[in-house]
This record gives C-alpha cells, structure tokens and sequence, in this order.
C-alpha cells in the first residue's frame, strides 16, 4: 500500500508548534508521513504539493496555479478559523474538500474582544505609561464615561459574535448587532436587537467589536465614510481579520478625534513594519494576533485539525466542511 503525503506550510503553523511530534503521530493513523514545508519558493513548493495527499496550512496562499499542480490531494485543512488565502472554488473544481478549525478558540477569542473593549474604555494604555514613568495622575485618562448603558454593536454575529453576548450579559450594555445572513429567530433568541443595515449599527453603537470572515465583501467594509458615521466617543474593537478594515482610515479618525478609541488584535498586514503609523497612536491598543491563545485552544486546535486529515485520507467525510458542494459533484 502507498504511503500518503501530509504536507504542512506556513509560517504560523512553526510560529504556534515548535516541535510537530503530534502531528507526525497522527500521520501515521492515515498511513501517512508529514513533510514539513518551510521554504518560501513558490517552485519549490508546488513541487511538495504535487503529490500531495493533504496540505495543512496557516495563511500560506493556496491558488489557482498551486491546486492545479496537485495531482492526489484530497483534503486541504486551513490550520485556523479563517480560509481566505484558499482558493475554494478552485480547489471544488478539482474535487479536494477544504476544511477549517472554527471552534477550537471562540471562548478566548470572545473574551480577548471583551478585554480590548474593557481596556480601551477604562484608558488602561494611558493610566500604564502614567504610572511606568513615574507618575500617579488619573487625570491623564478623562474623560472617562461609565460603560452601564452603553449599546455594543456586534458585526457579524457567528459562533464568537454569539459567545461575546453571553460575556456582556452581567455589564448591563446593550447588545446590537448586525449580519444580513440569519434569521430574525437568532437573534430574537440571543436577546439581540437586530440592526438591517449597517449604517443603523454605526449611527447607535458606542462600541463596535468586528467578528466576520475576509470575504470580497468584508474587505474594508470598516473604511473613511463608516468611521465618519461612528459616534466621537466611540470603540472599534477587531478580532477578525485585519483587512475588514481600511488601516489609514481608522489612523486618521484616530488622530483627528474621530473616534474616541481601538483594541486591535489584527492588522492588515502582519507582522507590521516597524514604521506603521497605527503602532504610534495613542489611544490604541494592539495585541499581536493572540486573541485565539490559551493552552487548551492551542491543544484543541491541533487535535481537531488533525483528525480531520486521517478521517478524509481514512475515507470519512471531515466534520467541517467550508465547500460540502464537493460531495454532491463526486
């Protein structure tokens, strides 16, 4: 019998596993040996991939020109949530399953969002450099208005979007939210008050928390006119993807006194250069894409993700599916 191929690549699945002994092991259960794919020529890299039964992969671009390169691969599991250097369509046509990890962080990434907003209104950043330079000055933060009251504005109300309403609950905000893709019953279940456009969110929310994929769609969807609608005390908290909004943008508001503040936990490009502009604004916190982490989500990750592979290269269908299409063509 054959022995298959698991490749994996992308920085951040070496930056997240120092040692890769799991995921080795759990090779072994497809009767497969795990290549790990750590240079940056694209030549070389479609040349692993060629014979690729499975590709594990963190941020790495998969495209067009590297699917068709493929000649067996029968699973590509995007190591994280989100799957928007995948091209899916691409990879339907050629009869590979792409799958994702959606659970394995929503109750840290919801309380990282919850922290970020916390921080940015009670102005830890200020209060901190006051302290660490020797000073003892609240005066340094006002004004600062009490959160009781206040509407949070949830775009995107997914599994994290859901999580993060049931973390305000004792804060007594009140949640809004908006996503044009479910029901009225959701959110008449979550005790969510619906917002149909997003524009009605950005007029009323004092605080704005971003939980939605990178779609074409989303791309830049928090831009110059959204900020301008933004009430000038209010919060922008990102935990999502960096691209869902326009970095210069959200610098000028910040600057001008547009919006009172930001938690940012993503940037749109990462990591960022020691020159960008956003890293000196001092009414925002940035925090280096580690809203995911905790021990258990990191173990929850690697575990999920891999049993996904042996179960599609061992004949079984994944339990997450981003493109279920690909079963009805084959």
């Amino acid at each position: 019998m054959r022995e298959k191929k698991i490749v994996t690549a992308g920085d951040r699945v070496y930056l997240k596993f120092f040692d890769l002994d799991f995921f080795h092991e759990k090779a072994k259960e497809a009767n497969a040996r795990l290549v790990p794919f750590k240079d940056f020529d694209e030549g070389k890299f479609k040349q692993e991939i060629s014979d690729a039964d499975a590709i594990v992969v963190i941020d790495r671009p998969l495209q067009k020109d590297h699917l068709q390169a493929m000649t067996c691969c029968k699973i590509i599991l995007a190591l994280e949530v989100g799957y928007d250097f995948i091209d899916v369509a691409a990879a339907t046509e050629k009869g590979i399953v792409v799958s994702n990890v959606p659970t394995y962080g929503t109750e840290q990434v919801a309380l990282h969002a919850l922290s970020l907003i916390l921080a940015c209104q009670r102005e830890l950043k200020t209060l901190m450099a006051e302290t660490s330079a020797g000073g003892w000055n609240y005066n340094v933060c006002k004004p600062l208005w009490e959160l009781k009251g206040k509407k949070l504005g949830i775009i995107g109300l997914g599994r994290i979007g859901r999580n993060l309403v049931k973390k305000v609950q004792g804060l007594e905000v009140e949640p809004i939210a908006y996503d044009p893709y479910l029901s009225d019953d959701i959110f008449q279940m979550l005790g969510v008050k619906r917002c149909y456009d997003l524009e009605d969110l950005l007029d009323a929310a004092d605080i704005i928390s971003l939980h939605v994929p990178l779609t074409p769609e989303t791309h830049h969807m928090i831009g110059e006119r959204e900020l301008a609608r933004m009430k000038n005390r209010a919060i922008l908290v990102n935990t999502c993807r960096g691209k869902v909004i326009d970095g210069p943008a959200l610098f000028k508001a910040l600057n001008d006194g547009q919006i009172a503040g930001a938690g940012l936990d993503v940037l749109e490009k990462e990591p960022p250069d020691p020159e960008e502009p956003l890293l000196n604004c001092k009414n925002l916190i940035v925090t280096p894409h580690a809203a995911w982490y905790s021990e258990e989500s990191l173990d929850r990750l690697k575990n999920f993700g891999m049993d996904e592979v042996v179960r599609v290269l061992n004949g079984k269908r994944p339990r997450f599916v981003v493109n279920p299409e690909v079963f009805f063509q084959r």
